[in-house]
């Protein structure tokens, strides 16, 4: 017999969740002031690959204004880092009266294998991808278009944190296709089924980076290495469930 939960008004659950969200926001906008008076100490960060592998390449801005919109954009981008364990538990706080003991174990271990992958991820980019990304496309500048090697400030760092962004989410795939196996939305055999049409999605992301064959191996080695864990994690934990459900049947 499945455990009743209790249940609450609905302007009650407006309510909480009005306060939660203002809770939330609060807390990125505490960090992000914070944040503001060390954004040029993460700017030297951000633009350390530039001093690193073109050390004679220089970063302007195109307006007065620049400057401080970027101070305010990175300042942001960190705050809403920083205040993501608070966000998490104000999430936790108001989804936590709905779920059963066996959903509450598995909340925390996939927030924290969550954030664990996205910033593998985001420094995967960092450290490996974007150094062959630059090399690659102010190459074609520099030999298609004989174009002097100049960047915008602004529009750099927007590139990166977008890369940063995109590779964080791209390694969030395991805990996104385990969800999807958990719920029977998709099954171990589909995934396995689709793993060869993968492989060749893995390498044309990697070619759209850079062209050169090793460039593209890189790429496309730790994304199909993510979709075979996903499988093995997935049939596991489907496996688990099942049997689970079986004692529960047989009780």
């Amino acid at each position: 017999m499945e455990k009743e939960l209790p249940k609450a008004p609905l302007m009650e659950h407006l309510q909480e969740l009005r306060q939660r969200i203002l809770k939330s926001i609060a807390a990125v906008l505490i960090f992000s002031a914070i944040s503001f008076f060390y954004a040029k100490y993460v700017f030297e960060i951000l633009k350390y690959p530039i001093d690193v592998y073109y050390p004679g390449m220089k970063l302007i801005t195109l307006s007065p204004t620049e400057p401080l919109f970027i101070m305010m954009e990175i300042s942001v981008i960190v705050g809403i880092i920083l205040a993501i364990p608070v966000i998490l538990y104000q999430i936790w706080r108001f989804v936590e009266p709905a779920l059963y003991p066996e959903e509450k174990r598995l909340v925390f271990p996939l927030v924290f294998f969550s954030l664990v992958l996205f910033v593998m991820g985001a420094s995967f980019a960092y450290f490996a991808v974007l150094p062959m990304a630059l090399k690659f496309l102010i190459g074609i500048g520099f030999s298609q278009l004989r174009a002097k090697p100049m960047l915008s400030a602004e529009l750099y760092i927007n590139f990166l944190l977008k890369m940063l962004l995109g590779f964080g989410i791209a390694f969030e795939m395991p805990i996104f296709l385990f969800m999807l196996q958990r719920a029977g939305i998709i099954s171990t055999k589909q995934l396995k089924s689709f793993r060869k049409y993968f492989i060749v999605v893995a390498f044309f992301i990697g070619a759209l980076i850079a062209p050169d064959v090793s460039t593209q191996i890189l790429m496309a080695l730790p994304l199909i290495a993510l979709y075979e864990i996903s499988i093995f994690v997935g049939r596991f934990a489907v496996k688990k469930q099942n049997t689970s459900k079986d004692i529960q049947k047989a009780q």
